[in-house]
């Protein structure tokens, strides 16, 4: 046990000291001041892809960490069959004033399993964590969809919507989504192998790659509805956002966005427009209005 927390204390020193020039001087050469809103959300709770319980905590304790630094009131989503006996982790996301929602039991695919498992899925994962929902008395309840699969045909798509209308819940739409699973993956490789030099690239890059599709949904907003929306990002709770969360923040920050809550993101109209994709790709909410029929969007706001 001593042989692995000098390995954890290694990796975070060299963390902490290639990361925080990184941090500071990022948004000063990259910045792009155009302001608007934005809410920060963890998908896979407890914690991706490791099981070791005192990684768990600390990468935990970092991201919230980093929210409270940030006044960021984030929201995450829990994977239940992830959960692994660390509910204390999931209550310590609820007493830092954060938002859960269910995100499956399993984390199923609904283009690879029939739609009545699929609900039973949904239906395990509200039970994993509905205690303690109730034990820290939050009221509302939010559902995503694991790979934003809402589902291939119309009839398994209006079933899925059916069930988690009926059971309260309200679906955490997202307006931006990233591929930072695979930078993670990335990751991995760049903490075992202790290069400094792979640590700032990777860095560098999977920022760009935050930040490039952020622009590109802030494009797609204005074509769409000629104004700019309330974001949802979608990121998860992994070991790469434990290193470049602050970095990810800090640049939304110099670009001018506010850090707003999940309830306070869904009350733009962008999230209640119906849209009729239907299909295997897993879209974002944008990704889906642009697909559907132009005549039943809303005028274009121009501004």
């Amino acid at each position: 046990m001593k042989q692995f927390l000098v390995v954890i204390v290694g990796v975070l020193s060299l963390i902490l000291i290639v990361a925080g020039p990184m941090e500071q001087g990022r948004a000063a050469v990259k910045g792009k001041k155009s302001g608007g809103e934005i809410c920060i959300t963890f998908d896979d709770l407890p914690v991706a892809r490791v099981h070791d319980r005192i990684e768990r905590l600390m990468i935990t304790d970092e991201i919230l960490f980093t929210l409270e630094e940030f006044g960021v009131t984030a929201a995450g989503f829990v994977v239940g069959d992830n959960i692994e006996g660390d509910n204390d982790i999931l209550e310590s996301w609820l007493q830092a004033g954060h938002t859960l929602g269910n995100h499956t039991w399993s984390h199923p695919d609904i283009n690879d399993v029939p739609v009545d498992l699929y609900i039973a899925d949904i239906q395990k994962g509200h039970d994993a964590i509905e205690d303690i929902l109730k034990a820290a008395k939050q009221k509302k309840r939010y559902f995503r969809y694991p790979n934003l699969h809402y589902g291939a045909t119309q009839e398994i798509k209006k079933a899925i919507a059916q069930f988690l209308s009926k059971q309260g819940y309200k679906i955490a739409d997202v307006s931006v989504d990233t591929d930072d699973f695979a930078y993670n993956l990335q990751y991995e490789k760049v903490e075992q192998s202790g290069d400094s030099i792979l640590f700032v690239q990777l860095g560098n890059e999977y920022l760009d790659h935050v930040m490039e599709r952020l622009e590109a949904s802030e494009k797609l907003a204005d074509e769409l509805l000629g104004r700019p929306i309330k974001h949802i990002l979608l990121l998860h709770a992994n070991l790469l956002n434990r290193a470049f969360l602050p970095d990810i923040l800090t640049e939304l920050q110099a670009r001018g966005y506010s850090f707003i809550s999940l309830d306070k993101a869904l009350t733009d109209p962008v999230y209640t427009i119906p849209e009729t994709y239907v299909g295997p790709k897993g879209l974002s909410v944008l990704e889906r209005l642009a697909k559907t029929d132009p005549d039943l969007l809303p005028a274009r706001e121009n501004h």
